[in-house]
């Protein structure tokens, strides 16, 4: 599991997730405007529950503070990134061992 904060200009989004075969979302993320470029904002939403569901990970999604959708956005999604990258490291200190203290859900 791991968890990253992401600055975007005045955007800041928070993203903690458990790679550990339980799949639950809750993302808090509102956007001014339907339409972020070409992308229907409601889709940001959609993703990542779908994410969530079909990768069986507990992931938490919130956008902090912002004002432009676009930088709150990718805020978002680059704290995705990096708490997903960090969950999915090898710890070093716990070779051989499942880093969970839930050991192996088997689904």
């Amino acid at each position: 599991m791991s968890y990253a904060i992401v600055p975007m200009d005045e955007a800041l989004a928070a993203v903690a997730v458990d790679v550990g075969g339980r799949t639950y979302n809750v993302t808090e993320a509102s956007f001014s405007e339907a339409n972020i470029g070409d992308l229907d904002a409601d889709l940001i939403r959609h993703f990542l529950v779908s994410f969530a569901s079909e990768a069986k990970i507990n992931l938490h999604a919130k956008v902090i503070s912002g004002i432009n959708d676009h930088h709150k956005a990718e805020a978002l999604f680059k704290a995705l990134g990096r708490a997903l990258d960090s969950a999915t490291r090898i710890d070093e200190r716990i070779l051989g061992r499942v880093p969970s203290t839930k050991e192996v859900i088997e689904g």
